[in-house]
């Protein structure tokens, strides 16, 4: 599992995926920064649980909240994980001009297929930064350990390791990551 995670995860930092046109799988924009109805935000506290933990990265320019039992897991850079889930995150550069339907519909045409067949996507807009939110169907690999993933676009570019990223990804399984992603926040300023 972890082998084809990494191998996933370095194909999408990389940017190596292949743009394919999607139609009818992306929903209408959401306005807020929290998940509309349609991705089940009913289904999200709007405050954090209490047994909860704030994880800081200023390289990624990010904070969120996670689940206070998951721990760093050992042999991955920005992921924690625990008996019951998992977050990581990553840059994803892509490029120009390629726009947040063009990163998502490349991301759901992987040809590891690491979403199922029919998995569901929504646009939303996370702190005013176009993002789309992948959710996994039913036939997903279970390998894949349930991830469903985020992405969002930066303002600027966020410049690691001497290559620019363009888009943060933000994969959790798919029991949480509507409740990390309502806690995302974005602490990079505004240009």
């Amino acid at each position: 599992m972890k082998n084809i995670v990494y191998r996933y995860s370095l194909l999408c930092s990389l940017g190596l995926l292949t743009f394919v046109p999607l139609t009818g799988i992306v929903t209408p924009d959401s306005s807020s920064s929290q998940l509309s109805p349609s991705v089940g935000h009913n289904q999200v506290s709007r405050k954090p649980a209490s047994s909860t933990k704030q994880y800081k990265n200023s390289t990624y320019g990010v904070s969120l909240s996670y689940p206070s039992n998951w721990r760093p897991t050992k042999g991955y850079q920005e992921r924690f994980s625990g008996a019951n889930g998992f977050f990581q995150i990553m840059g994803l550069s892509s490029p120009s001009p390629s726009t947040i339907q063009n990163v998502c519909k490349d991301a759901l045409n992987h040809r590891l297929n690491p979403y199922g067949t029919r998995p569901q996507v929504q646009r939303l807009q996370i702190q005013g930064r176009p993002a789309c939110l992948i959710l996994p169907s039913s036939d997903q690999d279970p390998a894949m350990e349930r991830m469903a993933t985020l992405i969002v676009r930066y303002r600027t570019p966020i410049r690691l390791n001497g290559a620019n990223y363009n888009h943060l990804t933000l994969s959790a399984n798919k029991e949480h990551i509507r409740q990390i992603t309502n806690g995302l926040r974005f602490t990079i300023p505004r240009r």
